[in-house]
């Protein structure tokens, strides 16, 4: 049994270690940094998405697989609606403190791989934010002097209502394959002067930034509504419901797991194999929307007693596919060909496979194809115009008098045909 610890990226991300550049998005610099999660207090499987001064909290968690006890920092950058750091001060956005020290740690207890689980809610006494828009969490070990994570999440002042939903596309060619995205935006509280100049929107499929599309700007406007309906601006393709595998237990098979092996020093699990789904009918389960829960039946603590599992992911190609990776991905791994999610072929079985070191848990995932034109999520997925799919918009203003990009809405729906 191999766990695979590899350092080397397939993206633009320079050489991990002290030398790595902040990107803000959500990245994982260190291999010991695994099972990374930021979300809503209470909302498991939510985007990173609160009010302002609403008195909820956003709760970031993750393990260190070299267990023991180190010193992790945290601090807040705000951004602008591109994601480039904002040109204001950060007194200005912030009230606290930043550099803040993680102090929420607990040790895994009775697990066959020692880990330590890290956990911070935001805002806390320490630090709060002051100012909507876009924010990147950063996260450092102090004690090697490196970038352990950055994590994205976005500060809302609720001031617009949207009313919004999926339509078949409106390309013929689109009709089978694609979702739409019509929506009209309603400020009738909120005075915007000049809205086709100063509103800017993002659509996000399943929560994954690189499957958005941004800076879109009202069609028409009429009174205070901003329609955004019946444009082939906002189209996705369906792509089709998420694989599955359910790794809650150790102990007995579930969905999606052909085989389980106990081994002294830890476990392996095989994943049923998977077959190209392009060209083959859809078919219709409740899944995650790409999303992924921490989770055990074996035992009644998550953070600290859940198992960690090398999990063999299986994918049936007749050859092998040259001069391109194939890589299994999820909102688990940020949706990230990093080298430990590239698969190898196996010629005798004529079938790719890679293993995965995994958290009990259930988990969505998808195979991509990368090569030199980018990420292709369609090759083996294929597409369905009634696939669910969940979809985000996010509502930005930049008015003549502000000097950052306000987020004056948010909404998020399931399309359902």
């Amino acid at each position: 049994m191999s766990v695979v610890f590899l350092l080397t990226c397939l993206s633009m991300v320079q050489r991990v270690g002290a030398q790595a550049e902040l990107r803000y998005e959500d990245e994982v610099y260190l291999e010991n940094i695994k099972s990374v999660k930021f979300h809503h207090e209470g909302l498991l499987t939510s985007l990173p998405i609160i009010d302002l001064n609403s008195g909820a909290q956003l709760v970031l968690s993750f393990d260190d697989i070299y267990g023991g006890d180190r010193d992790y920092s945290y601090k807040v950058i705000h951004c602008d609606k591109d994601w480039r750091p904002s040109s204001i001060d950060e007194m200005e956005y912030i009230d606290g403190f930043n550099d803040e020290r993680i102090d929420g740690f607990a040790y895994s207890v009775g697990t066959k791989m020692d880990y330590t689980h890290y956990v911070v809610s935001l805002p806390n006494r320490n630090l709060t934010w002051r100012l909507s828009g876009n924010y990147v969490l950063v996260v450092r070990d102090d004690d090697a002097g490196e970038l352990a994570l950055t994590r994205r999440f976005m500060v809302v002042e609720p001031k617009v209502k949207i009313a919004a939903q999926a339509v078949k596309a409106i390309k013929a060619s689109q009709v089978n394959t694609h979702q739409e995205i019509d929506f009209v935006v309603n400020h009738k509280d909120f005075y915007i002067s000049n809205p086709q100049r100063e509103i800017f929107v993002t659509v996000m499929q399943n929560g994954n930034w690189h499957r958005s599309i941004q800076n879109i700007q009202p069609r028409v406007v009429t009174g205070y509504d901003l329609n955004f309906e019946r444009t082939e601006q906002i189209t996705f393709p369906g792509l089709k419901e998420f694989r599955g595998v359910d790794l809650r237990s150790v102990r007995s098979k579930g969905y999606g797991i052909l085989q389980i092996d106990n081994y002294p020093d830890g476990y392996e699990a095989i994943v049923a194999l998977d077959r190209n789904r392009n060209g083959q009918s859809d078919f219709d389960y409740n899944d995650l929307n790409g999303q992924y829960l921490v989770e055990t039946l074996d035992d009644n603590m998550d953070d600290i007693k859940a198992e960690y599992v090398d999990v063999l992911f299986s994918l049936a190609s007749r050859d092998e596919i040259l001069d391109q990776k194939v890589c299994v991905v999820g909102a688990f791994n940020d949706w990230k060909c990093k080298a430990e999610y590239v698969m190898s072929y196996n010629y005798d079985n004529q079938l790719y496979n890679a293993y995965v070191l995994l958290k009990q848990g259930y988990y969505d995932y998808q195979y991509v194809l990368v090569g030199r034109e980018g990420v292709d999520f369609e090759f083996f997925e294929g597409n369905s115009f009634s696939t669910r799919n969940e979809y985000t918009i996010l509502v930005y203003l930049r008015s003549y008098a502000d000097r950052y990009d306000r987020l004056i809405g948010v909404s998020s729906f399931v399309s359902d045909f």
